[in-house]
Order: C-alpha cells, then structure tokens, then sequence
C-alpha cells in the first residue's frame, strides 16, 4: 500500500495539481481537465489509502482511481483543443498604456486573430530489475521552440473545433520529444549509475566462481599422476575394509586427470561465463520508455488596434494619423511605438502637426506659425535669423534656393521675384530692392534701380521735346 501512496502522490505532482495531507486522508486540488474527464469527477479529491475512511475516495488495486490514473498514462496521445479566456476592452488597454500629451484618440476598432501553441505531455517510464519509476512532462512548444509554459493562473475553456496544421504539430513533437531527451537525462544518469555499480558487483562474482572451476580443470598434471601412483600402491597392501574407499579416490584422480587435457571443458566453461555475464547485465540494464499520453493545442487572441489620432479640440477626421498597434494579453506586450524623429522608444506620445508620432524631446515650435513639429518636419531654417521653419513657412529664394523667414523675403521691385534680403540691394532713390543685375548708373554717377534709371532717362526725354 506504500507504494501505492507513493506513486498516487508523484502522480498527481508531476500534473502539477496541489497536493496536501489531513491526517490520513490525501487532499488533490486544481486537477487538470483531461484528467477530471477521464475519471468523470471534478476535483478536489480526497483519497485515502486505508477502506472504509468517511468521506474520501479508497485508492487501492483495482480501484477506480487507479484505473483512471493507468488509462491516463497508457493513453493514445489523444489531441484536445484548449482556448485562454481573455476579456479586453480596447479603450482601457490604450489609455493604460498611451500617455497622450497633445492629442487623443479620435476612433478606435478591435480585431484579431488567434495565436496557437502546443503542449505535449510525455510519460517516461523507467523499468530497472523488478522496479518501475514514472515521470510525467509537460513541454510547450510555440514556432518550432521550447518556451516556458504554465497555464496556472489563466482561465481556460474547451476549444471550438479549428483548422489546426497537423504538420506544424508533428514538427512541435519532434522538437518536444528532443528536449524530452534532454529533460530526464539527469535521472536516467543517476539510475545508470547505481545499476553500473550493481552489475560490476554481480559480474566480478560471477567471474570468481568460474575462475575457480577453471582453475580445478586446470590442476597440476604430474601432481595428479603421483597422486594416483600413490592411490595404486595403497590399494596393493591395503586392507579390506579400506579398498573400496581408495577405489573412490582414484576413480575420481582419474577423472580430474581426463579433465586436464580437455579443451572442450574449457570451452564450455567459458560458454556459461559468457553466457551468465550476458544475463546479468541484462538483468540490471535500464529500460526507458517514454510515451506520448496527450497533446494539448492551446489558442488565444492576439488584439489588433486600428486607431486614428487627432490633435485635441480638432473634429475633423481626415487630420491626424492612423496606427496598427497589436496586444498580446499573454506576455502582456503591446506594439512598440518609435518616435519617428529620433527612433527611440515612446513613452508619452506627441503628434507633431505633420502627423508624425513623436517623444517630448523631438517636438519643437515653428518660429512662424508656432504650430509643434517634430525634427523631421522641421528641417529647414532661416539663413537670416536662424528660426527653424515648417514646409509650409519656409520660402525659397529663387535666387540663392535657400529658405528664409517672412521676415526676411522682399519683392524683387524690378522682376517681381520673390528673394531673401541678401540676394537684394536697396536703391538710394526709391528705396525699392532689387537684384544686383538690375541697377544702373544715373546721371549724378550713383548707382539706381532701372526703375529709377529708366524714370529718370524718359524725363529727359520729355524735357529736350518740350524745350
């Protein structure tokens, strides 16, 4: 009854369920599914070992409990379905994890799609001389690797009959049953061991005792030849009561004396050594047997946020930006979000007024408008005073192709031409700026726009005709 005690309670802990004791009765509690359908009740259980104690199960040969404990473990590797119970709402998820500083969330869908991922649970049994020892496994397997996996915690439900890829499967259980290998190579080391230091033991007795019977068959030969002359001439002066007794004695010298040169003894002696060895380490080799008892595919949504940003206070739907963001509420990871000035990770999101999702740190002001850009939108300066400018602020010089301000752009009074202050000169007579190409000399020998210049030249035009 020990052992069976003994092997209920490894049963059960390697099913990693909550095992305690209360007195003599065995309290098993958070039992898995599989196994609560298979014995047709739900835990927790109370088991004892002893019959007839009030309210508890009896485990014993033949029991109920111990049927459903061997079916489970000689089970076919049957695959059930399993789906974690998530209930997320969208809105709280972002506003946990968006600290929104200068705009908010316009709109908001929700999809998704499931994730799978495989558990395989083994049973590794190892047979040695007339013991036997079990150890349960359970391996997770998620895109061909081995992960951590324990569903303690997490609200699970049967599954909706899906698609599952058999061949995804099959690939997970060659990757499970090769970190299975890995996983009980400790014990089948500890145990190789042990049985080593046993058959070294058996196998030098066993050397000993045949050494001995080959050391008889390979006596002294001239020893025994003068132990049967001896024999031969005691029997000449012996007396009558003692004949028969010396008849014995060399009859048997006699025989030892055949022994000696015969090789087929020896080989037969050598035959039974060989033999016995064999059987020997046969008997305390290890035997390991690992069986595939369930696989669990196991699924769960993966969010997918389709959300617009708008700058705050604005109602118009077709300004701001649109994000895919994705939530795995297993790992608890969300999207991560980049700050498309700097690359770094986002913590408290800005939207600069180019759309663009933006840190506090690459959010400045455009020395015109004052509307907030990021680095990438605010890329151009002024060559006069140096103000970072937006697109739509900066205003090439047709002349130099650099931006300025507005501050710093002047009608070309000739050409029309819209040009920075440096590319310009001020004419001394109207005060109008003009390009370099456009200005003259005037009667007085200063230097005027052709404006002027050509202002001055019809006057003395009109004053020559008139006088």
């Amino acid at each position: 009854m020990e052992q069976i005690e003994k092997f209920t309670v490894e049963f059960f802990k390697n099913l990693k369920c909550d095992v305690s004791s209360e007195g003599d009765v065995l309290i098993v509690e958070n039992v898995s599914k599989g196994f609560e359908d298979l014995f047709g009740r739900p835990s927790p259980y109370r088991l004892s070992f002893v019959s007839g104690v009030e309210g508890s199960e009896f485990v014993g040969k033949g029991s109920r409990m111990m049927e459903a404990m061997r079916k489970f473990l000689e089970g076919a590797g049957e695959m059930t379905l399993l789906r974690i119970d998530f209930d997320v709402d969208p809105d709280a998820e972002i506003k946990k994890r968006l600290n929104l500083r200068n705009c908010e969330v316009g709109s908001l869908k929700k999809g998704y799609r499931n994730n799978f991922f495989a558990r395989f649970s083994f049973v590794t049994s190892f047979n040695y001389l007339n013991e036997s020892e079990r150890l349960l496994s359970e391996i997770y397997v998620h895109e061909g690797k081995v992960v951590e996996g324990d569903l303690d915690g997490y609200k699970t439900v049967d599954g909706e009959r899906l698609v599952v890829d058999k061949e995804k499967v099959k690939k997970g259980y060659d990757v499970a049953r090769g970190f299975l290998g890995e996983l009980v190579k400790e014990k089948q080391e500890v145990l190789g061991e042990v049985l080593k230091k046993r058959i070294d033991v058996e196998v030098k007795r066993i050397e000993q005792h045949y050494d001995r019977q080959l050391g008889e068959l390979g006596g002294d030969l001239n020893l025994k030849l003068t132990k049967m002359k001896e024999l031969e001439n005691d029997l000449k002066f012996a007396d009558v009561d003692k004949v028969e007794i010396l008849n014995k004695r060399l009859e048997r010298v006699r025989r030892e004396l055949v022994k000696v040169g015969d090789d087929d003894a020896v080989k037969r002696i050598l035959k039974e050594r060989e033999f016995t060895i064999r059987d020997a380490m046969q008997k305390f080799s290890l035997n390991i047997d690992r069986k595939l008892v369930n696989t669990t595919v196991i699924y769960y949504p993966i969010y997918s946020f389709r959300l617009h940003l708008q700058e705050s206070g604005v109602t118009d739907k077709n300004v701001g930006r649109f994000l895919e963001m994705n939530y795995d509420p297993l790992t608890k990871v969300f999207s991560k979000l980049e700050c498309e000035g700097c690359g770094n990770p986002v913590v408290n999101l800005s939207l600069c007024a180019g759309g663009h999702v933006t840190c506090g740190d690459c959010l400045e002001s455009c020395g015109e408008c004052g509307k907030k850009f990021c680095v990438k939108c605010l890329n151009r300066s002024c060559i006069s005073c140096g103000r970072k400018l937006c697109r739509d602020c900066a205003v090439m010089c047709r002349g130099c192709g650099k931006y300025v301000c507005g501050a710093h752009v002047r009608v070309d009074c000739v050409s029309g031409d819209e040009r920075c202050v440096s590319c310009l000169r001020a004419c001394l007579r109207c005060h109008g700026m003009a390009q370099e190409r456009y200005f003259g000399e005037a009667a007085d020998g200063s230097k005027v726009c052709m404006k002027c210049l050509g202002a001055e030249k019809r006057g003395e035009v009109l004053g020559k005709g008139f006088g």
